[in-house]
């Protein structure tokens, strides 16, 4: 069983890179982390959403602007349809820290792991040696 979900996952990020999705390595790492997360809890993996991804790099590029962290106004900037939504924000000298950062807080871990949330879209702006991280979700 374990071994079909890796392949799956594999699947589903070999899918995200063919469909044409503008991510950068960083980003995919992020991916590739929320959805190992979900795995281990039983929960289905997150699909990728693009404007979601949009709507995170322009605020992880503010957040890098400003030199703090803050959260966006959720509804703006995505399509109509969504019942539910969530925004992850963190900093760290490394995307793998501000993962952990997040999956290590418990508002941030909830969001990380309620069913409800089916896509992410997840930008990331590395400024000075900072990785500034958004995750927005999507149910």
């Amino acid at each position: 069983m374990q071994i079909t979900r890796r392949v799956l996952l594999l699947a589903a990020v070999l899918g995200l890179l063919l469909a044409g999705a503008a991510c950068s390595p960083e980003e995919e790492t992020a991916f590739r982390s929320v959805n190992a997360l979900r795995d281990q809890h039983g929960l289905r993996w997150l699909d990728w959403d693009e404007p979601a991804h949009a709507k995170a790099v322009a605020w992880s590029q503010h957040m890098a602007d400003e030199g703090r962290l803050s959260h966006s106004v959720l509804s703006e900037g995505l399509p109509k349809g969504w019942r539910v939504l969530g925004e992850n924000v963190a900093y760290a000298g490394s995307v793998e820290q501000a993962m952990a950062t997040l999956e290590a807080s418990s508002p941030h871990r909830a969001n990380l792991l309620k069913p409800e949330f089916l896509r992410v879209g997840i930008g990331i702006v590395e400024r000075d040696g900072r990785y500034w991280v958004t995750q927005v979700f999507i149910g």
